[in-house]
């Protein structure tokens, strides 16, 4: 994991969920034909914001802690933009700072109704265990959910169901799924010398969603390990295919597998990654030979990756590398604090849709595959 320093804690009482003095109430959100899907840039982290055409809004994490503020600042920036009054839905797919971390911040920008995980942390030193702490204190103010695979959570029209939960993985095929999957038989799992990282039990305990809107179809991983994609979709593929593919884990090597990547056959690829955390090699390569893949949007200029593996910059929502933070130590990451460009999936219900960069304005449009 990218190290990051001056990571702040910051605690706010049960029920202190919005500050009027950065962002005002908006007016109810007016129904739309689309499931709009943000990809919102916290530097290697997870945040992807879910709007129904409705306007209800489920968020998957919440990026870094720390930072004075920046991921939760960014998070409701973007809800702001998409007409979002409060966050109806919160899923944290696991207990790693960079998924939860900017919890407790974000909840005095937008109100939080709904907030659903896996269980119990099962590590971490005491610095974790005080952010975990400090996010237990804000749930007390929605109602809390511990999701299993099979669950559901209420998004109108929308269908989100829970793939993988805890460590465990969906055992009844969704629509579409349950068919075999001959990719297994050239599947390679992953030995003790990357499973045995500390890391990787939060990891594998990862909350995975399907979601889908109509004829669209998309999954989102959370850090799901390559491991326990294996037992998803072998040795039958209990998901099917989609259209979009939220890369798993940032696009590093420890997940998205080709038994998962090519099995799901999606039409494109979002990797919500930074310049220097996923955007690994391997991960460009499985996706350069997926099936049908179209097109592979970026959050960020992978500098693993180089000009022989990053897509053509309008498919790039960031480009830059950031730069120290004041005082840092001679070494330290470097980090963006200014705002960030994030990239947006507007699906139609029959399964069309378009994707957008921000940072540029450009917008390719997908036809349905019916």
């Amino acid at each position: 994991m990218r190290s990051f320093v001056a990571l702040l804690l910051v605690s706010v009482a049960a029920g202190t969920l919005w500050d009027t003095r950065t962002y005002q109430r908006p007016e109810a959100t007016q129904a739309t034909e689309t499931l709009d899907i943000y990809v919102i840039d916290v530097e290697g982290g997870e945040a992807t914001l879910f709007v129904s055409p409705s306007g209800e809004a489920l968020l998957v994490d919440t990026g870094w802690p720390g930072f004075e503020g920046r991921d939760a600042e960014r998070i409701a920036r973007v809800a702001a933009q998409a007409g979002v009054r409060q966050i109806d839905h919160l899923v944290i797919t696991h207990f790693h700072a960079d998924h939860f971390g900017g919890t407790v911040q974000l909840a005095t920008h937008l109100p939080i109704r709904h907030f659903y995980d896996h269980g119990p942390r099962i590590e971490g030193g005491e610095r974790a265990q005080a952010q975990l702490r400090s996010y237990v204190d804000v749930r007390q103010a929605g109602t809390h959910r511990v999701v299993i695979p099979g669950d559901t959570i209420p998004l109108g029209v929308i269908d989100v169901r829970v793939i993988a939960s805890a460590g465990a993985v969906l055992q009844t095929p969704l629509p579409g799924g349950g068919v075999p999957n001959p990719l297994c038989e050239a599947f390679v799992p992953h030995g003790p010398e990357i499973t045995s990282r500390a890391a990787d039990a939060e990891d594998l305990r990862s909350i995975s969603l399907f979601v889908s809107f109509g004829a669209f179809r998309t999954v989102i991983m959370g850090d799901l390990t390559w491991n326990m994609e294996e037992e998803l979709v072998c040795p039958t593929n209990e998901v099917g295919t989609v259209d979009a593919y939220l890369v798993s884990h940032h696009g590093s090597d420890t997940s998205g597998s080709e038994a998962l990547v090519h099995s799901l056959r999606p039409r494109v690829a979002i990797m919500n990654n930074g310049p220097r955390k996923g955007g690994s090699i391997q991960t460009f390569q499985i996706l350069d030979a997926s099936p049908g893949l179209e097109d592979l949007w970026q959050s960020h200029y992978s500098v693993a990756g180089g000009d022989v593996h990053n897509r053509p910059l309008e498919f790039i929502a960031n480009l830059d590398e950031g730069s120290p933070m004041e005082g840092a130590a001679p070494g330290a990451a470097l980090v963006h604090m200014g705002p960030a460009h994030w990239i947006k999936l507007s699906a139609r219900a029959n399964g069309g849709f378009t994707v957008t960069n921000s940072r540029t304005g450009y917008t390719k449009r997908y036809e349905s595959r019916n």
